[in-house]
C-alpha cells in the first residue's frame, strides 16, 4: 500500500474547487442544529437510558425545544492520528499494539482512516471498516522520526473527512505540543478551531506518558464536545482507546430548530436534569448565513 502525503497539491486534487460540502452540524435544509452529548453518572459510568425530557438546551442563553432525539448506538467515523515524531520511538510498539486493539474493537458500520505525523503528515485515503486493510496500514505505514506537526495533521484529517456525512471525529495521540508546521502544508490551530465551529468536527486528544496537551488543544476538544486524556507512565493506552470507542458508540443525538441563520457564532449549552450526572457536548457552532 502506498503512502499518501497530504501536501497542498494533494489536498487540491482531493478537494477541488466548486465542490459542495455537507455540514453535518445541520440537517433539513440547514434548519436543524444537531448535537452529540456524552453523559456520565457520578461514578464515571456512561448513562445510556435517558430521555429527551432529561435534557435542556440553551442557544445564546435562550431555551430551545428539542425536536430530534436518539439514544441508539451510533456508528463511528474517525480519523486516528498517531504521533510518529522522534520522541515517540520508545513508545512505538505500545502504540502499534494499541492501534491493532482499536481496529479489532470497531464494529460493522464503523469507518476508520489511520494517519501519522512526524517527518511528514501521511493519512491513508481509505476510510473503511475492513480490518484486514486497516491492519495492513498499521503494519506498513508507521514510520517514526521528525517533529510534531500536530495542527497540520488535525487539519489534514479534517480535509479527508470533510465530505463525509454525519458525526466526524478526529482522535489524536501525541507525546507533546506542536513543534511547527511542515513546509507547504496548510493548517494551524485557528484552522482547526474553524473546523470544529464551522464544520462540526469532534476532536479527542490523548497525551501519552504524562505529556501536557496544549491549552488550545484542550479547548478545541471541549468546544466540539470531544474529550482529552493524559496517560501516566504505565497507564493502559488500550483502555483509553476503548473508552473513546464506548463514548462514541453511546452518545446522545439531540437536535433543535436553528433559531437564526445569521452566520454568527452561537454559544450553546446542554444541561442534564438528573442529579449527580455530568454532560459533555459542543459549546458553540457557527450558524449558516441566510439568503
Amino acid at each position: 500500500m502506498s503512502r499518501v502525503v497530504l501536501s497542498v497539491a494533494a489536498a487540491l486534487l482531493l478537494f477541488g474547487p466548486g465542490v459542495a460540502q455537507e455540514k453535518p452540524l445541520f440537517r433539513s435544509g440547514n434548519q436543524t442544529v444537531v448535537l452529540h452529548a456524552t453523559v456520565r453518572s457520578a461514578d464515571g459510568r456512561l448513562a445510556p437510558d435517558l430521555t429527551s425530557e432529561d435534557f435542556e438546551i440553551r442557544d445564546e442563553g435562550q431555551p430551545v425545544k428539542i425536536s430530534v432525539f436518539s439514544s441508539d448506538p451510533q456508528p463511528i467515523t474517525v480519523a486516528l492520528l498517531l504521533d510518529m515524531s522522534g520522541s515517540m520511538i520508545g513508545h512505538f510498539l505500545r502504540v502499534r499494539e494499541a492501534t491493532v486493539f482499536f481496529v479489532d474493537a470497531i464494529q460493522p458500520g464503523d469507518r476508520v482512516s489511520i494517519g501519522t505525523f512526524g517527518d511528514e503528515v501521511a493519512i491513508s485515503p481509505l476510510l473503511t471498516g475492513d480490518k484486514a486493510v486497516l491492519n495492513q496500514v498499521i503494519s506498513n505505514e508507521l514510520w517514526p522520526g521528525g517533529g510534531t506537526p500536530l495542527w497540520n495533521a488535525i487539519c489534514a484529517a479534517m480535509r479527508v473527512l470533510k465530505k463525509e456525512p454525519g458525526r466526524r471525529v478526529i482522535l489524536a495521540l501525541t507525546d507533546g505540543a506542536d513543534t511547527g508546521g511542515l513546509p507547504g502544508l496548510k493548517g494551524d490551530r485557528g484552522d482547526a478551531r474553524d473546523g470544529v465551529e464551522d464544520d462540526g468536527f469532534m476532536v479527542y486528544a490523548i497525551g501519552i506518558e504524562g505529556a501536557e496537551l496544549e491549552k488550545s488543544m484542550i479547548e478545541l476538544t471541549e468546544r466540539g464536545g470531544g474529550g482529552h486524556f493524559i496517560l501516566g507512565k504505565g497507564d493502559d493506552l488500550q483502555a483509553t482507546f476503548a473508552r473513546v470507542i464506548e463514548e462514541l458508540r453511546h452518545q446522545y443525538e439531540i437536535g433543535y430548530e436553528l433559531p437564526k441563520a445569521d452566520g454568527k457564532l452561537h454559544d450553546v449549552e446542554v444541561r442534564i436534569r438528573k442529579p449527580g450526572m455530568k454532560v459533555r457536548a459542543r459549546q458553540n457552532y457557527r450558524a449558516p448565513k441566510g439568503s
